[in-house]
């Protein structure tokens, strides 16, 4: 019941898109709750953003999964889109009326900026839980630019960050016998 709860506000409030739900589920669930470290948090919306499908919906399918095991991961799942699921039946048989109404328009600009606003915040407090070395710092910023300024497709960056971390955390410790922080 708490995970039905819990995502069926998730999706009930959430606007500007899955990355505006990284920083109500790192208040509520690891913050407020303890259902999760931040650590584990952050692999687990890594995972999300690294497999097929919405953030949102992949990051809640696999809290579930890791609160309640599988039916854990539906339900969380169900919960999240059952709301905006409703709400786009509702909305789409009014959409025509007031597509062009400036008060509709209006709210959905302030809508925007306050998903922005959550995009940065949960930027900053998942940033967190990443050590803080040059090697990360590089990789982060080469990432950034190329697909901020040079509009590169962001999944080689997720690939290529996958292949970085075994490289560097995983393989280089073993054969230098140091451990990177």
């Amino acid at each position: 019941m708490a995970l039905t709860l819990t995502f069926g506000k998730f999706g009930g409030v959430t606007f500007g898109g899955g990355y505006a739900i990284i920083a109500l589920l790192e208040d509520d669930l690891v913050r407020r709750k303890g259902w999760l470290t931040q650590e584990e948090l952050l692999n687990i919306i890594t995972i999300g953003e690294s497999t097929p499908g919405p953030i949102a919906v992949n990051t809640a399918t696999f809290v579930g999964y890791r609160l309640a095991g599988i039916l854990g991961g539906v339900v969380a799942t169900v919960a999240l889109v059952f709301p905006a699921w409703l709400v786009i039946v509702i909305v789409s048989g009014f959409y025509l009326e007031f597509r062009e109404n400036t008060w509709v328009a209006a709210a959905l600009a302030g809508i925007r900026v306050a998903a922005i606003v959550l995009i940065v915040r949960a930027f900053f407090r998942m940033g967190q839980g990443v050590p803080r070395n040059v090697a990360n710092l590089v990789a982060g910023t080469v990432a950034f630019v190329s697909v901020a300024l040079f509009n590169l497709n962001a999944l080689w960056f997720v690939i290529g960050g996958l292949l970085f971390g075994v490289a560097w955390y995983g393989v280089r410790p073993r054969l230098t016998g140091r451990e990177t922080p």
